[in-house]
């Protein structure tokens, strides 16, 4: 799957507020380098759930992991739209989409190798297919890494009171792997 990529809209910010001042490069660039990560799930009853997570970003999607039996990962398999919160000091951005849990051993391997360079005191691994937490020493707790593709993007400026721009992806499908 590619993604075309996407232009600015102003959202309804007050009269006269202008877009923010982010282009969707410099979106990505924040995203990709930012160490705080808030997800957002909904609970069987409808309720939201947000949580911090650790995050990286590949490949146009950001790959976030939980413990298997974490009430984030059993709300993604009822229910698999979610939001994620970069804050920031200047722009918060959201974004909006469907979190697909990474099964394939290649691409587990390819975001293990992020975590290090971005959380320098976690460096987990890929063993037989699973993803791991170093401290898991007897291999008995894999974790689940999902990625999420955003389907809208939201910038909130904060600068001369707020701002806001939404950026929506519209997607061309090249290849039917969802799994990857």
């Amino acid at each position: 799957m590619t993604t075309l990529e996407p232009a600015p809209e102003q959202l309804s910010s007050p009269r006269g507020t202008p877009l923010t001042a982010l282009g969707w490069a410099d979106v990505r660039t924040l995203v990709a380098g930012a160490g705080d990560y808030l997800l957002a799930t909904t609970d069987p009853d409808g309720r939201p759930h947000v949580v911090p997570v650790l995050a990286v970003w590949l490949e146009g999607t950001v790959c976030f992991v939980t413990f298997r039996q974490s009430r984030k990962a059993h709300n993604l398999v009822r229910n698999s739209g979610c939001a994620i919160t970069v804050p920031g000091p200047d722009v918060d951005v959201v974004l909006e989409g469907t979190a697909r849990r990474v099964r394939d051993a290649a691409r587990l391997r390819e975001v293990a190798e992020l975590f290090p360079p971005k959380y320098p005191w976690w460096h987990p691994f890929v063993r037989e297919g699973e993803f791991y937490d170093p401290a898991d020493t007897a291999l008995s707790d894999p974790r689940h890494v999902y990625a999420m593709e955003p389907e809208r993007v939201f910038a909130f400026g904060k600068e001369n009171g707020f701002s806001a721009t939404r950026w929506r992806h519209e997607r061309k499908h090249t290849h039917g792997n969802d799994d990857r």
